[in-house]
């Protein structure tokens, strides 16, 4: 089964996204994007926070049908919860101090998986409950289904946390013009301040950011020798 979508897809679709609600809320000159502002009042959805109980512990964002419950501690219990359909829920654990990258990142990938039912709803069925019981889906292509989506969930997420726009803002006024660079692997310590000042300019972390600024062609990886003669300065004497 083709996918339905594709990666250039997603940046566009999400610079798109951002642009308008810029515009719609007027805000001027913004520097990140208000991602719980986009959830509520332009994309309509209710966003709560909860305990999450689930065996995976790498659950921390749920995105609600309606039918499909969620684990959530209540009094010290694992109680299914069903919330309403077009509730985005967050595990409370990332409301903590230290965790913004990662609950803003939570947020925009639960996001994106409600613009993806709406964008392609062929592909998008079979995200968690949300299974088109008329398709006839072999089980290699519910593996892959399944896989698209994350897939393109947490590149429509970056692109709306981090469209190129505001990536481009943010990289002129701590970088400057021209690529990040690393040798295979070794980041100066110059380009890693760069690059941590413009993930907190736009409320990521920094392996968020540094994945962005690869999917957007801005991060160059020369040969390793580069950095030991140009940056460390050893070696020129033989």
């Amino acid at each position: 089964m083709k996918p339905l979508a594709s990666f250039q897809e997603m940046d566009t679709l999400g610079e798109a996204l951002v642009r308008d609600y810029f515009r719609k809320t007027r805000r001027k000159d913004p520097s990140s994007v208000d991602i719980e502002g986009f959830i509520r009042d332009y994309l309509g959805l209710r966003l709560v926070y909860d305990s999450f109980a689930e065996e995976d512990g790498n659950r921390i964002g749920f995105r609600a049908d309606g039918k499909a419950p969620l684990l959530v501690f209540r009094d010290g219990k694992r109680v299914p919860v069903v919330y309403p359909e077009g509730t985005l829920v967050v595990d409370r654990f990332l409301e903590r101090s230290g965790e913004s990258g990662r609950r803003r990142f939570t947020m925009a990938h639960e996001a994106a998986h409600s613009i993806l039912a709406r964008h392609v709803p062929l592909q998008a069925a079979c995200f968690r409950t949300d299974y088109d019981g008329e398709a006839l889906y072999g089980g290699d292509d519910l593996k892959r289904i399944f896989s698209l989506n994350e897939a393109f969930a947490n590149r429509l997420g970056a692109a709306i946390l981090m469209p190129p726009f505001l990536v481009e803002k943010a990289r002129k006024r701590y970088h400057g013009e021209g690529r990040f660079v690393s040798y295979e692997g070794l980041v100066p310590q110059g380009e890693k301040l760069a690059v941590r000042k413009t993930a907190d300019a736009l409320g990521v972390s920094y392996s968020a950011m540094v994945n962005r600024l690869r999917e957007l062609d801005l991060w160059e990886i020369r040969p390793a020798e580069e950095y030991l003669a140009e940056g460390l300065g050893v070696g020129g004497g033989l």
